[in-house]
């Protein structure tokens, strides 16, 4: 049975260096991660009392205003990260704050605009397609495709991890409106990885191996 994965090589380019993997972010020996510091949460009433007690924290500040509560009541969602954005009249400062949060019960990201004097929020709308993964995805990613029974054996020490985001190319395909990350391991110095995993962030597994056997297959 040919792999579930398959990647052809590249084409033949003579003068051309032979280039490391991009590894972001580099990962060693990860343990996987205890129940306790899965990289998600379900909001309840009860999560949203002991995030707003921490103190002033972006993420308390986006869990008191009552449409971003709304939106991700009894869902998983993640928080992947903020910027700065401007007023657009060329002001020197930043005029506020645009946070990204993911939900995965939905399937698509939730950007949220929050005044930054203020720390209120001013808008909240549903994103297009798939953002970047955060460091704790990737490593949440890393984490299942080592553990799994279909990699853990085939990783040589020295291995590394390469971590992508699978492409979302509309609706039929496979991967569409789903959270997925494709995670190869090999050596440092080798372009193309030796183990190929593709694990889905939403549902906390591996879908799929190059280990063969239908193992994971949806």
């Amino acid at each position: 049975m040919p792999p579930a994965i398959h990647l052809p090589p590249p084409p033949d380019r003579p003068g051309l260096p032979e280039l490391p993997p991009v590894v972001h972010p580099v990962i060693h020996e990860l343990p996987a991660p205890t129940a306790e510091e899965l990289p998600v949460a379900v909001l309840t009433d009860a999560h949203h009392r002991e995030e707003a007690a921490q103190g002033p924290d972006l993420l308390a500040v986006l869990l008191a205003d009552e449409r971003v509560r709304g939106a991700l009541q009894g869902h998983r969602y993640a928080f992947l990260g903020a910027s700065t954005t401007d007023d657009g009249k060329g002001g020197a400062a930043p005029a506020g704050i645009l946070a990204l949060l993911y939900d995965y019960t939905a399937g698509h990201a939730l950007e949220v605009t929050v005044h930054r004097a203020e720390l209120t929020v001013t808008a909240i709308a549903a994103g297009a397609g798939q953002p970047a993964l955060s460091t704790v995805e990737t490593e949440r990613a890393v984490a299942l495709a080592r553990a799994h029974p279909a990699t853990a054996p085939r990783l040589a020490a020295g291995f590394v991890p390469m971590v992508l985001l699978t492409s979302d190319v509309g609706e039929g395909d496979r991967h569409h409106g789903r959270r997925r990350a494709y995670v190869g391991f090999g050596p440092p110095g080798e372009r193309l990885p030796r183990v190929r995993v593709i694990v889905d962030l939403g549902e906390e597994r591996v879908v799929e191996t190059d280990a063969g056997g239908g193992c994971c297959d949806e």
